[in-house]
């Protein structure tokens, strides 16, 4: 098992600006330099997952994704990657990718329970299909060791073995092992037989980009990964 980013960088995070994080954009690209990191994916929530947050919560993007093409780095040398945490939305194939109708060029790729619009049992075999038709667009699978959200449906195994043989990697993704939404036995085949992962905040404000890296650090080095 190989670590992707066991350096200074982190790829998947969210923000206010279009999506459910408590942060711009702005203020997450001036922290990630304040505590050292060189690189970070700005990974906000596909349309399909935003209709749900709006529907739920009331949670709407404050900012037009088109002006992605007119933002730069004016503060710090941090590189800053835009990329879209997309929905699986069934078993035949479907994805969304889009974030106000425009499509990334490279995905991180999620489901969630109030999105995925198909019987629950049928979660692994619906990463295995979106993964054969969109393995040239996903840089990983997003929590794929979460204990909600159908957890009890994934197939680690099956989903470990489709990964490798696509060479897409695998997330340890410490929002969830830090607030114990993660179900450890999975993270465990995970760490053991994947071929790579990353690991990454998820965060959704400042205190998690900053904190939840001491956290993973210190559960690979007690279990002898690192």
């Amino acid at each position: 098992m190989k670590i992707l980013n066991l350096d200074w960088r982190d790829y998947h995070m969210h923000t206010s600006s279009f999506s459910d994080g408590m942060n711009s954009i702005d203020e997450m690209v001036k922290f990630a330099w304040e505590i050292w990191l060189t690189e970070i994916a700005i990974t906000d929530h596909s349309d399909a997952a935003m209709k749900v947050l709006w529907d739920k919560y009331l949670v709407s993007p404050n900012v037009l994704r088109y002006n992605i093409n007119r933002w730069e780095n004016i503060f710090n040398d941090v590189n800053v990657i835009f990329w879209v945490e997309a929905d699986i939305l069934n078993e035949n194939w479907d994805v969304c990718f889009e974030v106000q109708w425009k499509e990334p060029n490279y995905i991180i790729l999620a489901w969630h329970s109030d999105v995925y619009n198909w019987n629950p049992e049928t979660i692994t075999n619906a990463h295995i299909n979106a993964i054969k038709r969109y393995h040239s667009k996903i840089k990983f699978i997003c929590h794929p060791c979460n204990n909600s959200d159908f957890w009890q449906y994934i197939d680690i195994e099956k989903l470990v073995d489709i990964a490798n043989q696509y060479n897409i990697p695998l997330e340890f993704n410490t929002k969830n092992f830090v607030y114990k939404k993660t179900n450890i036995e999975k993270l465990n085949y995970l760490l053991k037989n994947t071929n790579e992962v990353y690991v990454n905040s998820d965060a959704h404000n400042l205190f998690m980009l900053k904190n939840h890296r001491k956290e993973w650090i210190l559960y690979l080095k007690e279990n002898n990964f690192i």
